[in-house]
């Protein structure tokens, strides 16, 4: 008899290891992107994985994370959060709910026998705002030119100089923003961008760099259904700009470069500011490789308008492909309009 109550006692405790799986406990996993970028190992933007438990609002289970590291997912989270919540004793859910298959994918990656439903969950949108503020940047960093010194005094000189011939040429008095070119800076890696010049109605002058034709046409769906979208910004795409801004509109310490180095500018109201945008809005931070193909661009889209000109005025043409070099021999291929360009023969550099 001994012997037995004791293998009683040993069943009770396995039984009892690990989190119980209350009936009718259900909770609610997402996962989004934080409204800044760190530097470390990048640039990149953190994303947080949330587990909340419902209808009580617990957060149970949160971490932050590097999108590119693979080592944590919305199950490994969960499995964290069951063994250790960040609210109450150790338990585990009947179900979890989240709002994509991918979610869901992660979560039966691990945990294959967990009931999962992929249905909205409203329940995360006031915590996402909360987080977004509470985890955000606490205050507007001092801006500059150039980037905590990830760019050189020389390559900003060169993209206020090419800015400054752009500005004075003013192509956005020829072209319509829909008059879209294609641009390859090969040794940069670009290929197949989508240049539009912005700024015929007189405002927001300067140009847009997409990273393909696909991505513009992206950007101008985004924008036509600007006005029914709710207060999340979707652009479409990343974006690459140069725009000009009035002296007095720049940030303090971007000013201070101007004076202190004399960079050239066309008028008070032509500063150039390169401007590098994820698809929602936020400000990517600049690397040197964005300066120099903004100024690239510039460069070489100057001497284009002041070739071809009359191209803007016509409904058809015969299309154009053409390559500029600048002083250290950089080549800039721009063909126009953008759809024509697989009719032109292109040697590319060896090992291209």
């Amino acid at each position: 008899m001994a012997k037995k109550s004791k293998k009683k006692r040993d069943r009770k405790k396995v039984r009892t290891s690990g989190p119980r799986s209350a009936k009718g406990l259900e909770w609610v996993g997402g996962r989004f992107t934080m409204p800044a970028y760190v530097m470390e190992k990048g640039p990149y933007r953190p994303e947080v994985i949330v587990w909340l438990e419902v209808p009580t609002l617990l957060i149970v289970g949160m971490e932050v994370i590097d999108p590119k590291e693979a080592s944590e997912n919305a199950g490994s989270v969960l499995t964290r959060a069951m063994s250790t919540p960040l609210a109450g004793s150790t338990r585990r859910p009947a179900r979890v709910r989240v709002q994509d298959s991918r979610l869901a994918d992660e979560v039966k990656s691990v945990l294959p026998e967990m009931e999962v439903v992929v249905a909205p969950a409203p329940e995360l949108e006031d915590l996402k705002d909360h987080l977004m503020e509470f985890m955000g940047p606490r205050e507007e960093p001092d801006l500059s030119y150039f980037e905590q010194g990830r760019i050189s005094a020389e390559a900003v000189e060169a993209m206020f100089s090419a800015a400054k011939v752009f500005y004075q040429l003013a192509p956005w008095k020829l072209a319509q923003d829909t008059q879209v070119l294609r641009v390859d800076i090969p040794s940069l890696g670009v290929v197949g961008a989508c240049v539009s010049i912005i700024g015929a109605q007189g405002q927001s002058l300067g140009m847009i760099i997409f990273p393909s034709l696909a991505a513009f046409d992206r950007f101008l769906e985004a924008a036509e259904s600007f006005e029914a979208m709710d207060s999340t910004i979707d652009l479409g795409t990343r974006t690459l700009s140069l725009n000009y801004e009035r002296g007095a509109d720049l940030p303090r310490t971007m000013r201070r470069e101007i004076a202190t180095h004399k960079w050239p500018v066309a008028n008070a109201d032509a500063y150039p500011w390169v401007q590098h945008r994820d698809r929602d809005g936020i400000m990517i931070p600049l690397t040197e490789r964005e300066i120099r193909i903004v100024t690239a661009c510039a460069f070489s889209l100057s001497a284009f308008f002041a070739k071809h000109s009359d191209i803007f005025h016509k409904e058809n043409f015969e299309p154009i492909c053409e390559s500029y070099f600048d002083e250290n021999d950089l080549e800039v291929r721009i063909t126009a309009p953008y759809e024509p360009w697989t009719l032109f023969e292109v040697n590319e550099p060896p090992g291209e």
